[in-house]
């Protein structure tokens, strides 16, 4: 058991008995950090949550924000243990897993983002790994017809046999379709959705422990089963339409273990069921069907006196249920085998592990790492190509081709065009049809490998760049921290300053983390520990999806750097691609900058002024340019020189490459110059015209003097990557 003596010593204090050995697996369940948040929930709290357009944000399945007059949610989740150990089904159930938190809130999911990272290319297990994890995505969503809109892959040796695989899921209707969560004594509660098998057997524990490839630990991972999930999704869209439904509980981590106590606790209800009802593929123990996680289960809890129309549509749906039993109003989790009492535990109690606190502090190989040494001059072209073809800059097309990203028909910018993914909510809206939103997930463990807090503040900020250069309001972010082992105060230290930058950058950009998650212990048995990943995914208001951009220019255009850029290359990808280093202080977070920038942006777009935008983050200012260009096939003639700096002195190279937040690079037609112009003047930001989009290559001068020359199909045989058979 992963249960430390301490907590077993208070949990036989606090019953003043021996418990069960069911009860032993509900709080090995429920105690577990995956579910318990016991090293982290101190720390989290710091986050802001609360806006006025959050109608319910963190502690349950997935947040609410109201987007117009609709809602929407939003949820992140990592399935890495799983993956790691059988990448195809892993990956598969974290899909159908977020799927299944969204529909907690009653909204029908409608789009999925991927935010993969994985050892190098050349890696064999690497590539089995990715391979695998990229066919078990595309596969679920494919199948349950939610499409994958947007992602992120990344590659990494410290991913090489820990890879991070995290999955959001978007759900979007009318206010009056969410299911709140209500519930009373005397409600009846059921499990509907998949028999009970041994698949999945307390993965919340594994998912808490340093992996161990020495042990076989394949029975932790669960079996998908997609098309059951699409069965479940349509049932539970029909039960909340005709108001059968009270409340809505994913089985997850911990199995019914935790399902069961936390929708007791939520509405402050004990419960009562029998074990000995719900259906399993296999002669199990009753200790086995309360912590298994066999997946597309949800528990619901209805009226009794909604129980036949209920059973009816999920009989019409061939979705089995099982009525195991009711909500009390004593606080107390009792299950019964048959005649036998197996648990009989105080909500409250399972439900409040006692808080962990590590200690933590810095890493003293951190400090070899600050100074960036004296670079050999490279050419800039050859820098730029060699920038491009880096695995993590070069096209995904390889990846996100594999999935179906336009089932559902919603899907207005779609992947390769832009940062984010723009979605029409015409079927939902009751409106005009105009309405839309704006999704995108980030992260860079290079930054935050080397400084947490600025890594986390940053990955944060390039969320809410990217859905603000397609014209989308940010409204709201979800996060995900991914690090090693928080007993080892040097691995527990990334995770603490992830938290506090974000906390930081969200009260500075005044945006809400409505939801996030935790994961622990990426590493293995071996001492390979990975570089941290905090992903943040942000959501954006799009009010008109006819006026959002994409990245891809148009022919005859200007050309304007929006944003001062600075000495920023620590941790950049022109140190890592052309000089193999990872050193340096990563760019400092700009708030005020990101603010003043992105409204200045947000207005040029939505006054009809901007042909293509674009952010400008990993790999620099003429990646953004050579990418821009590559999408349309347009090519571009730019003088960095002109490029603003403020009061810095930069040399091409810096200028080129240099990471600096807070920038975009927007194209508008000549006749709009003027009136772009002046609206950036009268906002006091700092820009310049750097240039015009023509031909069908790249020019790069700096002022008199020629940098490059190179035709985009150059520029396009270092950006589309031949990857092999995916």
């Amino acid at each position: 058991m992963p249960l430390s003596d301490n907590e077993r010593t208070i949990i036989r204090k606090y019953l003043d008995r021996e418990p069960t050995q069911t009860e032993w697996l509900v709080f090995d369940a429920e105690w577990s950090e995956h579910c318990s948040y016991k090293s982290s929930r101190r720390f989290l709290k710091l986050l802001p949550s609360e806006a006025p357009h959050v109608l319910r944000g963190p502690g349950l399945d997935a947040p609410l924000i109201r987007v117009g007059n609709l809602v929407v949610s939003f949820k992140i989740e990592s399935h890495n243990h799983p993956s790691a150990v059988d990448p195809y089904d892993g990956a598969a159930t974290g899909v159908g897993g977020i799927v299944r938190d969204i529909l907690t809130t009653g909204l029908r999911p409608i789009a999925l983002m991927d935010n993969l990272h994985f050892g190098q290319l050349n890696n064999p297990h690497a590539q089995w790994l990715m391979r695998n994890v990229i066919r078990g995505i595309s596969d679920y969503g494919n199948r349950i017809g939610v499409p994958v809109v947007a992602g992120e892959v990344w590659f990494d040796e410290s991913f090489t046999t820990n890879p991070i695989v995290l999955v959001t899921c978007i759900g979007a209707g009318r206010l009056e379709d969410a299911v709140m969560g209500e519930a009373s004594p005397g409600d009846l509660v059921l499990v509907i959705g998949n028999d009970v098998g041994r698949d999945g057997m307390l993965g919340s524990s594994f998912a808490s422990k340093v992996l161990d490839k020495s042990r076989d630990e394949i029975g932790a991972v669960q079996v998908g089963n997609p098309l059951l999930e699409k069965l479940l999704i349509d049932a539970i869209i029909e039960l909340r339409n005709g108001g059968l439904v009270r409340a809505i509980k994913d089985v997850g981590g911990g199995g019914l273990a935790t399902a069961l106590s936390e929708l007791a606790d939520q509405f402050g209800l004990g419960i009562e069921i029998h074990l000995d009802r719900i259906r399993t593929r296999e002669n199990i123990m009753p200790e086995e069907i309360l912590v298994s996680e066999s997946q597309e289960r949800v528990v619901i809890v209805i009226s009794r006196d909604k129980l036949k129309e209920a059973e009816e549509v999920l009989r019409r749906y061939g979705v089995g249920y099982d009525a195991i039993g009711a909500l009390t109003g004593n606080n107390r989790f009792v299950a019964y085998y048959g005649n036998e009492v197996v648990v009989d535990l105080p909500i409250k109690f399972i439900t409040h592990a006692p808080e962990t606190n590590y200690e933590f502090r810095e890493p003293q190989y951190l400090n070899g790492l600050r100074v960036i040494p004296e670079l050999p001059e490279v050419p800039l072209n050859e820098a730029l190509l060699r920038v491009l073809s880096s695995p993590n800059i070069a096209s995904k097309e390889h990846v996100f081709s594999l999935y179906d990203y336009e089932v559902g028909v919603r899907t207005v910018i779609k992947p390769g065009r832009a940062g984010a993914a723009v979605l029409r909510l015409l079927d939902i809206d009751g409106g005009d049809g105009k309405l839309g939103i704006a999704v995108k997930a980030d992260a860079n463990p290079r930054y935050s490998f080397l400084d947490p807090f600025i890594g986390a503040a940053n990955s944060l900020a390039k969320a809410y760049r990217n859905v603000v250069a397609v014209g989308a309001e940010p409204l709201a972010v979800v996060d995900s921290i991914n690090v090693g082992n928080p007993e080892k105060p040097d691995r527990y230290w990334y995770f603490v300053n992830s938290v506090m930058g974000l906390a930081w950058i969200a009260r500075e950009l005044n945006i809400p983390i409505v939801g996030g998650k935790v994961s622990f212990y990426n590493e293995d048995s071996k001492g390979n520990v990975i570089k941290p990943v905090v992903a943040v995914a942000a959501l954006g208001r799009v009010d008109d999806v006819d006026k959002v951009v994409d990245g891809g220019l148009v022919d005859g255009g200007s050309l304007i750097v929006i944003g001062d850029t600075a000495m920023d290359i620590g941790g950049s990808e022109y140190l890592y691609a052309v000089h193999g280093i990872v050193r340096g202080m990563p760019p400092r977070p700009r708030p005020r900058d990101e603010v003043r920038n992105s409204r200045a942006v947000l207005r040029l777009i939505r006054e009809g002024l901007v042909r293509a935008a674009m952010d400008v983050g990993v790999g620099g200012l003429l990646t953004t340019l050579s990418k821009m260009a590559l999408i349309n096939g347009v090519g571009l003639s730019v003088d960095l020189s002109r490029v603003p700096t403020g009061d810095c002195y930069l040399d091409p190279t810096m200028v080129a490459f240099s990471e600096t937040n807070a920038r975009y690079v927007v194209e508008v037609s000549e006749g709009d110059l003027g009136e772009a112009m002046g609206i950036l003047q009268n906002l006091n930001v700092p820009f310049s015209v750097i240039g015009r989009s023509s031909g069908s290559g790249i020019i790069v001068r700096w002022g008199s003097r020629e940098l490059i020359t190179l035709r985009l199909d150059d520029l396009a045989s270092a950006y589309y990557p031949q990857w092999g058979d995916l």
